[in-house]
C-alpha cells in the first residue's frame, strides 16, 4: 500500500487532528513570551515543536503499521530534543536523555511487534490484518498475538501507562513548561489515535488475550498515578502524575472499542487539551524564568493576590477532577458510560473511585489558594498572550461543559469539507 492509500481523511483523523493543532496553536502562544524571559529563544525550537506535530498528524491518520511508526517517530525524536531545550538545567538533560533511552526501547517493541504482525498476517495494512485475522483457518494466532502485545507495550510507553510510565514525573518536570503542556495534549492525542486504529483492527480478533492485557494496564495506572499524584508536593510534577492518570481514563474509552468509546476519547482529548494547557499557562505565570517555585505552598493565598489567576486555576483543576458543570465532568460521563456499555463495568467503578481519590490532590492546591494565608509575593503576569491563552482556555473548559454538543457540528463540517474536497 502506498503512502497516499495509506493515510485516511475520515472523521477519527479529521477530529484528531483538529485537536493536535488546536494543542500545538496553544502551546506556541505560550512558548512566545516564555521563551524570551527564559533566555531559551532559539531558531530551531517552533520547527521542531511544528516536526512534532506534523508526525502526531500523521500517527493520527496512519492506516497502515509503517506510516504509524514514521508518524510517531517524526513526533517523538523532536520531543526529545525539545525536552531538554533547558540546557544549563542538569534535571533537564537527565529527563530528556531518560526519555530518549527508554523511548528507544519502546520503540523497538513496537518494530519487533510490526515484524511479528507482518509474518503472522503478510500484511501492515489495518483493514487488510483484520482481515486475515477473522479469516477462516488462521493458524498464526500466537504468532500474531505476540506482536499485539509488543505494539500494546510500545504504545503505553508513548501513553504513560504504569509500568511504562518512569519517565514522565521527571521529564515533564524538567521541561519547559510549554513543552510539557505540549506533550500532555499532543501526544497524547495522537497514541490514543493509534490505539484506537490498532484496536479496532487487531485486539478485537485476539481477544480475550490483548484485551485482558490492556484492561489491567488501565487498573494499575489509575491505581499507580492516582495515589502518586497525592504525594506530590509541586503542582507540575502533581500535573505530571495527573496527566499519566488521564491516560488511564483515556485507555478505558479505547478499551470501549465501539462507537461510543471512540466518540468519548476524542471528546475527552478535546476537553482535555482545554484544560490541562490552562494549567500549565497559570504555572508559567506564577513561576520564575527556571520554572522554579511551583510548590503548592507558594500557591497560599492566591485567590486575594491574584484572584483572576487563582480563579482560572480553580476551573481546570475542578475540570481535571471530574467536577460539574465543566467539561471535565462531561468527558468522564461519556467515557463510563461507553465503558459500561461495553461491559468493563469493575474498571468503570475503579475509574469512579480514583477520580474520587484525584480530587483530594486536586483540592489540595485549590484550598492552598483560598483557605492558607499568603506566604510569598507572585510575581507580575509578564505576558499579555499566556494570560490570552488563559483566558481562552478557561472559557472553553466552562462553555464545553455547559454545552457539550456543540463541537460535534464543528467536526462534521470538517469532515464535509474533506468529502467535497475528494479526500
Amino acid at each position: 500500500s502506498s503512502f497516499g492509500l495509506s493515510y485516511l481523511a475520515d472523521l477519527p483523523s479529521t477530529a484528531f487532528t483538529f485537536i493536535i493543532l488546536l494543542g500545538t496553536a496553544l502551546a506556541i502562544a505560550l512558548s512566545w513570551d516564555y521563551l524570551k524571559r527564559s533566555g531559551l529563544e532559539q531558531p530551531e525550537y517552533y520547527p521542531l515543536l511544528l516536526l512534532s506535530a506534523t508526525g502526531a498528524v500523521v500517527v493520527a491518520a496512519a492506516g497502515d503499521l509503517i506510516t504509524l511508526i514514521l508518524g510517531l517517530e517524526i513526533m517523538s525524536l523532536a520531543v526529545y530534543v525539545l525536552s531538554t531545550w533547558r540546557t544549563h538545567a542538569k534535571e533537564s538533560e537527565e529527563a530528556g536523555m531518560k526519555y530518549f533511552l527508554l523511548g528507544a526501547f519502546a520503540a523497538a517493541f513496537f518494530i519487533y511487534g510490526i515484524a511479528l504482525t507482518f509474518g503472522a498476517t503478510g500484511s501492515f495494512v489495518f483493514t487488510e490484518i483484520a482481515a486475515a485475522l477473522g479469516a477462516d483457518g488462521f493458524t498464526q494466532l500466537w504468532l500474531a498475538s505476540l506482536g499485539g502485545l509488543m505494539l500494546l507495550v510500545g504504545l503505553g510507553f508513548k501513553l504513560a501507562l504504569v509500568p511504562f510510565h518512569q519517565w514522565a514525573p521527571d521529564v515533564y518536570t524538567g521541561a519547559p513548561t510549554p513543552v510539557t503542556a505540549f506533550m500532555s495534549v499532543v501526544v497524547k492525542t495522537a497514541v490514543v489515535a493509534a490505539l484506537i486504529r490498532v484496536f479496532a483492527s487487531i485486539f478485537p480478533e485476539l481477544a480475550p488475550m490483548l484485551t485482558q492485557a490492556f484492561a489491567v494496564l488501565i487498573a494499575v495506572t489509575l491505581i499507580v498515578a492516582n495515589f502518586g499524584a497525592l504525594m506530590q508536593r509541586g503542582v507540575k510534577r502533581l500535573l505530571a502524575y495527573s496527566a499519566v492518570a488521564h491516560a488511564g481514563y483515556l485507555g478505558l474509552a479505547v478499551l470501549a472499542a465501539s462507537d461510543a468509546g471512540m466518540r468519548a476519547a476524542i471528546w475527552y482529548l478535546l476537553a482535555y487539551t482545554l484544560m490541562n494547557v490552562g494549567a500549565f499557562a497559570v504555572l508559567t505565570l506564577l513561576t520564575d524564568k527556571n520554572d522554579h517555585g511551583d510548590a503548592i505552598e507558594r500557591f497560599n493565598g492566591l485567590g486575594r493576590t491574584r484572584p483572576w489567576l487563582a480563579l482560572a486555576l480553580t476551573i481546570f483543576l475542578l475540570s481535571l477532577a471530574g467536577i460539574p458543570p465543566l467539561a471535565g465532568f462531561v468527558a468522564k460521563i461519556f467515557v463510563f458510560t461507553a465503558a459500561i456499555t461495553a461491559g468493563y463495568v469493575a474498571l468503570a467503578v475503579l475509574a469512579i473511585v480514583t477520580s474520587v481519590v484525584a480530587a483530594f490532590y486536586y483540592f489540595g492546591v485549590v484550598r492552598a489558594m483560598y483557605f492558607h494565608e499568603a506566604e510569598y509575593d507572585p510575581p507580575q503576569p509578564f505576558s499579555r498572550t499566556t494570560q490570552a491563552v488563559v483566558a481562552v482556555t478557561a472559557i472553553g473548559t466552562v462553555l464545553l461543559g455547559l454545552l457539550p454538543g456543540w463541537w460535534y457540528e464543528l467536526i462534521t463540517i470538517g469532515q464535509g469539507l474533506l468529502s467535497v474536497a475528494g479526500l
